[in-house]
């Protein structure tokens, strides 16, 4: 993995929950607002191993070991291929490394917070991802 691709998907991770190990009993867990081109990160309403809380704190690459995501990513190739059954063929594309559904050329705008477009088809758009919203916390 090249370092453009450990940084994409470092950024995939932002406004995410994340666990950020120190060493093998030290750790903090807290928002990821930001990556640095050198890996280091922010992270915002931070709670360590102690439970104590901190508003926001700064990372430094060098000191922590890795990371992981406390939440589940929201499934955007699912949701895709949901909205995919109502489009004709290759009107919708779920673009990854963005997170975001483009549909009819990127006229629909579609991510993890909602529907961006208007008219009839972006009508549809917005039932299928409160419908499929429903259906994720069913779950």
């Amino acid at each position: 993995m090249s370092l453009r691709q450990y940084n994409t998907e470092l950024g995939l991770l932002l406004e995410k929950i994340v666990k950020v190990y120190l060493d093998q009993d030290k750790f903090f867990v807290g928002q990821l607002k930001g990556v640095s081109e050198d890996s280091d990160l922010i992270l915002v309403n931070v709670k360590n191993e102690k439970n104590k809380l901190f508003p926001k704190i700064l990372i430094r690459n060098t000191y922590y070991n890795f990371v992981s995501v406390e939440e589940e990513p929201f499934p955007m190739q699912a949701l895709s291929d949901r909205i995919a059954t109502i489009f004709s063929k290759g009107h919708v594309n779920y673009i990854e490394d963005q997170n975001i559904i483009s549909i009819l050329n990127g006229k629909i705008i579609v991510d993890e917070n909602g529907v961006r477009g208007t008219g009839p088809s972006a009508d549809r758009v917005k039932k299928i991802y409160d419908q499929f919203k429903i259906d994720l916390e069913q779950d």
